[in-house]
Parts: structure tokens; C-alpha cells; sequence
């Protein structure tokens, strides 16, 4: 359609009425109103879709966080190029892509909700995931910890399979198609969409897509299949462990790429501390052959799960404790503490018939209070006694009480998990930078006390916590926006505030611990209350 023939776009100043046409302005352009002067943003009305803010640009068009006035919820809508729709064949290969995708419903997946088009642009309505990608997660982090990106891999693994099994193809698994949806879960974005601008780019005799993680296949012009996505997982993994692509070239044209990809991969080259486990899936994945790579995803997710289970038992930590183990240290705690008590109760019965019967009888009021303290001696928790000393300030206190409370509670189990958890912490308020590093690895090593469903946000806080405590790098308030905002998990940023605080980053601190404060308390952390007090004792500089 040419230009003469092509219908103008036209919007409406909000402040003066004037009307302005918009044809060559790209979606939510800011632009000024001819007539007033006015500031404002054009084409924000796509169909029944308005624009409300930008989210991301790419090869592809821009991602549109967009309210859907019809069905009344946010969506993340992607706006594709001019270019890309222009022909009627190229439409219909989009619609038949868009169909399939949508079909696709997964964890693991960003759902496609619907397609269209609107002033000659075609476009996307999507599941809205806004915790960022692995790609701006490797931005903070120059190298992810090992058994968090071999969950990732699973997860994008499982999505891929049930793309597959629709007759999908991803062809651009990168790290910046990885999303959050939280702090552990991760889905896959832009299925169908590579296929057009492969062809596109393959009308142009170009190899179209991210050079690090591209198939040897493409770069020969040979048919791509599931074994070409694993490839591209298989090097966003290796780069997201080790810091770096598993292939570097000076350029990248196509003999360069050709040439460094008929090298074999070798993640424990440039990962040294990685496990012999996660390296050989890895390395496999990258197979310039597709042949040697995984002959299915089943087989790789299992292989990527027994990887990340190895990772967490050569730390020290269990992948994941069964029921029944916790349901037996559950028994034999309670027996361990009948047998103190009943200890406890007859040491105090003998010291009390002792001292009656050699004490004055006005000594028989201080006898009255020793046992009545006793008493209470013996019901206090060291665990509330050091949460109140924590919220006192007092950390000599709190750190004896949480150290007691560490000897005496069960290996592997949450009541460890939080002795642990707050002996890291006092540590860090005390200053003591080595020791809370030291603590925090013992978290980290302990892993997760527990695998009940239940338990999973606060297990991964700990975790979490743990990561924060050991980087050794200021935490900023966008890097926690993939974590949860409420429950167990929100506690993350009471931590957050405490490292950045300890690390002498005392504006960003208070930043998190603000962020902390407004978050509704968890009535299931019985310590909530103290970390308050804590959070607003640093905010006001004491």
C-alpha cells in the first residue's frame, strides 16, 4: 500500500482538543502539540489496548506494559514493526504463529492472550511478568550462583517441551527472553516470533539472532529443531555460570561464528569451581552436533535436576528433606525436650527442699522468686529472648541466645534455619563483616530445611538471604523487584537493607528498610516485630 493510499493517523490533544497527525510517529512518542504546545504521547490507543508505559525495545518492535479496557486487567503488549507485517503472506505466517503460541499453556511459558492489528502494526497481548530478566539478573550479578541457574535451565526446559509438543520452535533462547514471574520462577517470552525474522533476515542472505547462542546449524543454512533450543539454553546457562559466553570472536561475521562454534564448549575452562555434574550437562547441550546433544527434553531436565541436586549435597546442602525425615526429628525433638524438662523440674524440686530446709524462714520469699524465675527460665526461648535483645540493640545478647538456640535445635530443620538466619544478621549489625559472611555460608550450606509446598517462600528466603549475605556487593532496590512483596519472602529486603547497611551504603539501606516498613507484616514470623524495631532504630541513625 503506498503512502497516498495509506489512511493518516490521527490524535486528539488532551489539553486543547486540536487534532495532530501521528502517521510517522512511532507508538507512545512524546511529542508536542502543534497547536498548545502541549506534551504529550502518541498513538497510545492500540485497538481496545491503551499504552501506559514503555517496557523494552528490541529487533523485533517494543513491549508495552498496556491496560486491556475490554477484559479490565494490565497486560505486557508487544508492538512489531511496520516492516514485519507489511506483506499479506508475512501477516498471515504472524496470526498462524500468534494461534499456535496461544495454545501453549504453561508455568514455564508467557501465555499469549490475543493478536491483532491496529494502524498497520501487529501486535501481542501477553501474560504481564514484570521481575525483570536472567539477562538484567546477570547484569547485577557477573556470575549466578550455580544451583539457581540450573533451576532456571530446568524450568525453561519445561517450557520448551510443551512448546515442542505444539510443533514450536523458540529459535532465540537468550537471557533476555528468560523472565521473572518471582525470585524462583521463570517463563519463556516470544515464542513463534524468531521464525519471521529469521526468514526476513534469510531473505537478506543474513544469519539473524544472538551470535553467543545461535546453533552451529543456522550458521549453515541447515534444518533447526528442539535440539537447536537446547543449544541456546545451553549457552545463556553457560554464560550466566561463568560469567562470560561460551564463545568469544573479535567479529561476527560468519566465518568467524562458524569457526569459534566448531570448538568444543567447555564450561569448566572458565568455571573451575563448577560441579563435574553441571558442567558435562552444559557441555553437552553444546554439542556442535546435534546428534550428541540431548535427544530429548525429558532426559535433559532430568539430567539438569540430578546436576543441581549434587550441587546442593557437594555445599552441604539437601535438595530437598523428605516428609518423613522432618515427622522423625519433629518426635525426636519433642522426646529431647520432655527428657530436659522432666531434668529440669527434679534439679529444681532437690535445690528447693534443699534450701528449704536449711534457709531462714525469710529467706523462704527469695527461695519463691528463684524458682518462680527458674520457671520461667525454663519456658523462655532463646530464639524471642535474642529477637528481643536484636530489637534492643543489644547484640552480645542476641547473638548468645541465637547461638544457644543453634546448639540446641535439630540439624537441617527451620528452627536451625532461623538461628542461623539471626546469627548472620547480628553479626552484620555488630560490624563483624567475616563472621556474617561465615554465617551466611552456613545458611547456605544447611539449604532448604524443607520441601512441603508450604514452606517454599520462606525456605528460598533463607537462601536468598544467604546470596545477599555472601556477595559482598551493595544491593539496589531494582534488584529485589523480582522478590515478594508480602509473606514470608518479603523479608528479603529487611536483609537487603542490613548487607547495603553493613557495607557502609547507608542511603540505600534506608531506601530497603522503607520499602521493608511498608510491607504488612507475616503472622507467621514471629521475629517480624523485631526486625521492625531494628529497621526503624538505622533509619533514624542510631
Amino acid at each position: 500500500m503506498d503512502e497516498e493510499s495509506s489512511p493518516r493517523i490521527i490524535d486528539t490533544c488532551p489539553a486543547c482538543g486540536g487534532t495532530i497527525d501521528v502517521s510517522d510517529e512511532l507508538p507512545f512518542a512524546q511529542i508536542y502539540c502543534p497547536h498548545c504546545g502541549e506534551g504529550m504521547r502518541a498513538r497510545r490507543i492500540f485497538n481496545n489496548f491503551e499504552l501506559v508505559e514503555l517496557i523494552g525495545e528490541g529487533g523485533m518492535g517494543s513491549v508495552f506494559k498496556a491496560y486491556d479496557h475490554n477484559l479490565g486487567r494490565m497486560v505486557a503488549l508487544k508492538v512489531l514493526r511496520r516492516e514485519m507485517s507489511a506483506r499479506e503472506d508475512e501477516r498471515a505466517k504472524l496470526e498462524q504463529e500468534a494461534r499456535v503460541t496461544a495454545s501453549v499453556n504453561h508455568p514455564h511459558v508467557v501465555r499469549v492472550y490475543s493478536f491483532g492489528e491496529a494502524d498497520g502494526q501487529f501486535y501481542l497481548a501477553m501474560e504481564l511478568v514484570e521481575k525483570g530478566s536472567l539477562d538484567d539478573l546477570m547484569s547485577v550479578q557477573s556470575r549466578v550462583s550455580e544451583a539457581q541457574v540450573l533451576e532456571i535451565g530446568a524450568q525453561i526446559a519445561q517450557g520448551l517441551e510443551a512448546a515442542a509438543e505444539k510443533g514450536l520452535v523458540h529459535r532465540d533462547v537468550k537471557p533476555g527472553n528468560i523472565l521473572f514471574a518471582d525470585a524462583h520462577t521463570t517463563k519463556i517470552v516470544d515464542f513463534g516470533l524468531a521464525r519471521a525474522l529469521a526468514e526476513e533476515a534469510g531473505a537478506r542472505g543474513e544469519i539473524w539472532g544472538t551470535p553467543y547462542y545461535i546453533a552451529p546449524e543456522r550458521l549453515n543454512y541447515e534444518a533447526e529443531d528442539f535440539r537447536s533450543d537446547i543449544y541456546s539454553l545451553g549457552g545463556t546457562l553457560f554464560h550466566a555460570i561463568a560469567g562470560r559466553p561460551p564463545f568469544e570472536a573479535e567479529s561476527a561475521s560468519l566465518v568467524a561464528l562458524k569457526q569459534m562454534k566448531s570448538q568444543p564448549a567447555s564450561l569448566e575452562a572458565f568455571a573451575p569451581d563448577v560441579a563435574p555434574e553441571t558442567a558435562y550437562v552444559v557441555n553437552r547441550m553444546l554439542e556442535k552436533n546435534p546428534d550428541d546433544r540431548y535427544p530429548s527434553y525429558a532426559e535433559l531436565i532430568e539430567h539438569l535436576e540430578f546436576a543441581r541436586a549434587k550441587v546442593l549435597e557437594h555445599a552441604g546442602r539437601p535438595a530437598g528433606t523428605k516428609r518423613e525425615v522432618i515427622k522423625v526429628e519433629t518426635n525426636r525433638t519433642k522426646v529431647y525436650v520432655a527428657l530436659i524438662s522432666i531434668a529440669a523440674a527434679l534439679l529444681m524440686l532437690v535445690a528447693g527442699v534443699w534450701l528449704f530446709f536449711t534457709s531462714e524462714r525469710p529467706e523462704i520469699k527469695g527461695l519463691r522468686e528463684a524458682v518462680t524465675a527458674g520457671r520461667q527460665g525454663e519456658v523462655a526461648d532463646p530464639l524471642d529472648t535474642g529477637l528481643a535483645a536484636l530489637a534492643d540493640g543489644d547484640m552480645a545478647q542476641a547473638e548468645a541466645n541465637f547461638a544457644k538456640a543453634a546448639a540446641e535445635a535439630p540439624a537441617g530443620s527451620e528452627r536451625a534455619q532461623w538461628a542461623a538466619f539471626n546469627l548472620a544478621l547480628s553479626a552484620a549489625l555488630s560490624g563483624n563483616a567475616d563472621a556474617a559472611r561465615d554465617r551466611w555460608r552456613e545458611v547456605s550450606r544447611t539449604g532448604l530445611f524443607s520441601d512441603r509446598s508450604e514452606h517454599r517462600d520462606l525456605a528460598n528466603m533463607f537462601l536468598d538471604s544467604a546470596d545477599f549475605g555472601t556477595r559482598g556487593k551493595p544491593l539496589r532496590t531494582d534488584d529485589l523487584r523480582r522478590y515478594p512483596q508480602t509473606g514470608p519472602g518479603a523479608l528479603v529486603f529487611f536483609v537487603a537493607g542490613v548487607t547495603d547497611w553493613a557495607l557502609g551504603e547507608k542511603d540505600e539501606a534506608k531506601s530497603l528498610f522503607g520499602q521493608f516498613l511498608e510491607i504488612s507484616p507475616d503472622p507467621g514470623v514471629a521475629g517480624w516485630n523485631s526486625y521492625r524495631k531494628v529497621a526503624e532504630r538505622l533509619m533514624a541513625g542510631s
